[in-house]
């Protein structure tokens, strides 16, 4: 496995920078990388990721992408993203809290109503599938970032939600030409949702989600589901096997 799609810099919450990230990348034989950073709507200094993260793409032997990761607001699908996101190739949409009605609830909250009665499982399950879903529909070239890590932190197992959710997302993905990827910091999706992207011909990205550039291209988790899928004979071949875009 020769990517890692999801590594954090210094221009957000990451420990090392663009140029540290890609020499580690570069030195583990990782032929892509995925320069992605924390956004908000009123980040200042994107433009300024693009055209670094284009700077050190020229000078390397990694192919990298220029990505952004922002959280869903709410059911609608809205994106905590800049209004202006030229250069950005791939938008990273996380499930940070659990997107309602109106805005978000934070994932304590959330807890602390279902063990109480005053929540029920099933709408947070119904409402994060949908502002998932519609987040795809909203934005282009979104991949699901760390699909579904929210539901252990409200006391839900990512096994309760019912395959026919599962299936709309996967379906919204196919038709919107979005994608996923599992998530090694995270250990989600689970094969049993990832199966059912990929039996749609949705990408499967490998990502790391690292903050520090120790954990580059290290995966367990990722292998695990990989195997467990058979992704090996439906990712892009040119992902596992093909020789550096800068090779002789």
């Amino acid at each position: 496995m020769r990517e890692d799609m999801h590594v954090h810099s210094t221009f957000s919450d990451g420990r090392h920078t663009v140029e540290e990230n890609t020499a580690t990348a570069a030195q583990r034989g990782l032929q892509r990388l995925g320069c992605v950073d924390h956004v908000r709507r009123d980040t200042t200094w994107l433009p300024d990721f693009v055209r670094h993260v284009r700077a050190v793409d020229r000078r390397t032997p990694v192919t990298l992408e220029v990505g952004v990761e922002a959280k869903i607001l709410d059911a609608r699908g809205r994106l905590d993203v800049p209004a202006d996101l030229r250069g950005v190739e791939r938008i990273y949409a996380a499930d940070h809290q659990v997107p309602w009605r109106e805005g978000t609830l934070r994932p304590q909250d959330v807890r602390r109503s279902l063990q109480l009665g005053r929540l029920d499982r099933a709408d947070v399950l119904e409402l994060l599938t949908l502002g998932t879903r519609n987040a795809m529909r909203r934005y282009e070239r979104v991949v699901l970032a760390h699909l579904f890590s929210v539901l252990p932190k409200v006391g839900i197992s990512e096994d309760d939600v019912p395959l026919d959710l599962v299936d709309e997302l996967a379906c919204a993905a196919a038709e919107t030409g979005a994608e996923i990827e599992v998530d090694e910091r995270w250990r989600c999706p689970s094969p049993r949702v990832v199966a059912r992207f990929a039996a749609r011909g949705v990408p499967v990205r490998a990502s790391s989600d690292s903050h520090r550039r120790e954990t580059i291209g290290r995966y367990r988790y990722v292998h695990e589901v990989f195997r467990t899928v058979a992704l090996a004979r439906l990712t892009d071949p040119r992902v596992i096997d093909a020789p550096s875009r800068h090779a002789a």
